[in-house]
């Protein structure tokens, strides 16, 4: 398994140079730390969160969206099929480089804004707990398309939905209801990071956050046999 990990990471990395997804991930930390720069201290602290939550989207979700979108275009998957690579080992390289990836930008933009006050573990755990749900939702959803044009509209309002819990986050609409919600856990892990959660959240955070990953994983593998092995894409 580690023999054909290890060359699909490398092939990953090299696609996501190819394609500017670093060149974006340094804008977008650029902007955000000079939005962030705005606000004063406890403002930010309160905030943050939930930028972090919204910039990961591009980074995890649409930019896996975008590797699966290149590999169809360049016949890359038709190929893949017929190798002994595992889906674990296809869904795994994505995770890891484009998590990785997340990881170094939050660390990078929250630094820049408040030094080394924040929990660095608990924003580690966020991210990473964050960037796998939305990889493989991500992956689910794309999955079953052959091109940008017909992704973005659905996409975008599979988005709605996953943002939902920001709005019981900033208190616009609260309801019990949201901590049903798949991102409801990461976003409060997210926020542990600056500032203080009660105990059950915390606790909630780690167990539903784990038991999302596996339905999602499930769910990504056989949206890899349906769409990609036996159809290639439905659309």
């Amino acid at each position: 398994m580690i023999n054909r990990l290890i060359p699909t990471i490398v092939i990953d990395i090299k696609q996501q140079y190819r394609y500017g997804f670093y060149i974006v991930a340094a804008f977008t930390v650029i902007v955000f730390v000079l939005m962030l720069s705005q606000f004063d201290q406890h403002a930010s602290l309160a905030f943050i969160p939930v930028f972090i939550f919204m910039n990961m989207m591009l980074g995890t979700f649409y930019f896996v969206a975008g590797m699966v979108l290149f590999e169809k275009g360049e016949g890359i998957l038709q190929g893949l099929v017929v190798t002994p690579l595992r889906v674990e080992e296809y869904l795994g390289s994505k995770v890891l480089t484009l998590t990785a990836l997340a990881l170094v930008e939050n660390i990078v933009m929250v630094t820049a804004i408040f030094g080394t006050g924040y929990n660095l573990l608990l924003l580690i755990a966020g991210t990473i707990i964050s960037a796998i749900m939305y990889i493989l939702i991500g992956f689910v959803v794309v999955s079953r398309y052959r091109s940008i044009s017909e992704y973005l509209m659905p996409s975008a309002l599979i988005l709605v939905a996953i943002l939902l819990p920001i709005v019981d986050y900033l208190k616009i609409f609260e309801t019990p209801l949201m901590y049903l919600h798949p991102m409801q856990a990461p976003l409060l892990l997210m926020k542990a990071a600056f500032v203080p959660v009660e105990t059950w959240q915390f606790a909630y955070g780690v167990l539903y956050s784990a038991v999302v990953i596996a339905a999602v994983f499930v769910l990504s593998k056989r949206a890899f046999d349906k769409h990609i092995v036996n159809k290639e894409g439905d659309n």
